[in-house]
């Protein structure tokens, strides 16, 4: 028996604040709603006070991952309503109120088709498309299916011929004594932030993340953190990062693009570690979801794919490369080093195929190392490298710069800082 769709987040939350059976959900202005949000971990937290989280946990077919998590259930429901920020904006965060903590948010946009569903998709057809749901053990979708419904290359995923299980399962646990494992930051598309940058040079920890699906560019922001975990609503327990998570596809139009979108992102579960060391960066794939990472150009014909290993640390970007590319490019003795870390999320990639046609794609850049090309290409540098080139150039500047950015040690051992990842995956 096969499940109800999900449905749109936007129409079911208003159709709920209209019913008034939720206590504290209303319409406190006719464009504007309150949401009630006290934390779990107060005594007075009755289930009366999570029983909207739990109603979407039931719509969105999460509540049998975490049928008893209320915590997880208020996840659930924040990404959904952050990944709407083109409809719902939060104008007022009473959440620390202890009195009635709540949250109010404005209705925006609403000139708009609610969630674009006014939008006929051409692939709505259900007749004309082969029933891809109707074996319980096979995940994999056939390059037929994709090719001739989306004209895309065939998502990749790890087919174990079994459901997937709850990510709590096997989520590594901190041990009980354990004081440095502090609370850590999650974020879900809409939310501000909250390391963003200050200061006009930039440290070896800032990196502007993106992530797209296909021409989508879904979420952008600045940060500053040596670790990052990019997830699918499975945060990693008692493991110290910025959690990010990427976002639902309630904001798409394309019908066929939503659902193989959506295959993908129930694989990716915990996802991806991201580690900066003062060598290079570096990342540890888990669970499902294959992810294929390069730094060079998406568009090179001869490029090799390059898929993340499973539980292992795998270096992604090398500083003293860069730095050593950097200084030949400032030279016009080579070519401008490459430092933009593109992940590829369920798909081959590169393959020589535009980047855009990729159902999910992040991209990572080290602020840093932006800071350095842009400083260098100032200094006189040319993206054309030739020997013919008479430049004027200022060589203590940004070698001085450089050295004070890098603190560059010949890593004997990779794998000397690897105690930073989640040891059992």
């Amino acid at each position: 028996m096969q499940s109800l769709p999900k449905p749109q987040f936007s129409s079911w939350l208003l159709k709920q604040v209209e019913t008034g059976q939720y206590a504290g959900l209303c319409y406190v202005e006719p464009n504007k709603f309150r949401v009630p949000w006290k934390h779990n971990s107060r005594k007075d937290c009755s289930d009366e006070d999570s029983k909207i989280f739990r109603a979407w946990a039931v719509a969105s077919g999460k509540i049998n991952e975490f049928p008893n998590d209320k915590a997880r259930w208020k996840t659930n429901f924040r990404c959904a309503l952050n990944n709407l920020s083109v409809r719902f904006k939060m104008v007022k965060d009473n959440s620390k109120n202890s009195d009635d903590p709540h949250k109010v948010y404005e209705i925006i946009n609403t000139a708009q088709n609610q969630d674009g569903l006014a939008t006929r998709d051409p692939w709505e057809d259900a007749d004309i498309i082969p029933d891809i749901y109707s074996s319980s053990t096979e995940y994999l979708l056939s390059a037929n299916e994709v090719q001739y419904h989306i004209k895309q290359e065939q998502p990749w995923t790890e087919n174990y011929g079994q459901q997937n299980q709850p990510a709590t399962e096997s989520y590594p646990v901190a041990a009980e004594n354990n004081p440095q494992l502090l609370p850590v930051q999650q974020i879900c598309y809409g939310v501000t932030p909250a390391p963003v940058l200050t200061s006009p040079q930039p440290g070896l920890f800032d990196l502007e993340v993106s992530i797209h699906y296909r021409k989508k560019e879904m979420v952008k922001m600045t940060l500053n953190t040596p670790r990052l975990q990019l997830h699918y609503n499975s945060e990693a327990l008692g493991y110290e990062a910025f959690k990010l998570c990427f976002p639902s596809t309630d904001g798409l139009l394309d019908h066929k693009q939503i659902e193989y979108t959506n295959r993908i992102l129930n694989s990716i579960q915990r996802g991806l570690f991201l580690e900066v060391q003062e060598t290079g960066i570096y990342a540890w794939r888990q669970d499902r979801c294959h992810v294929f990472a390069s730094t060079s150009d998406p568009s090179l014909a001869n490029a090799e794919p390059a898929k993340l290993p499973q539980n292992t640390m795998v270096e992604l970007l090398n500083f003293e490369k860069f730095v050593n590319e950097l200084k030949q490019f400032k030279e016009n003795n080579g070519r401008s080093p490459e430092y933009t870390i593109t992940m590829c999320f369920g798909e081959k990639f590169p393959d020589g195929k535009p980047l855009e046609k990729k159902l999910i794609v992040v991209k990572v850049v080290p602020l840093i190392c932006r800071h350095l090309h842009e400083m260098a290409q100032m200094e006189g540098a040319s993206s054309l490298y030739s020997s013919n080139v008479s430049l004027q150039i200022s060589h203590n500047s940004l070698y001085d710069l450089i050295s004070s950015c890098f603190p560059l040690q010949t890593a004997e051992d990779p794998m000397r800082d690897a105690a930073l990842f989640p040891n059992q995956i």
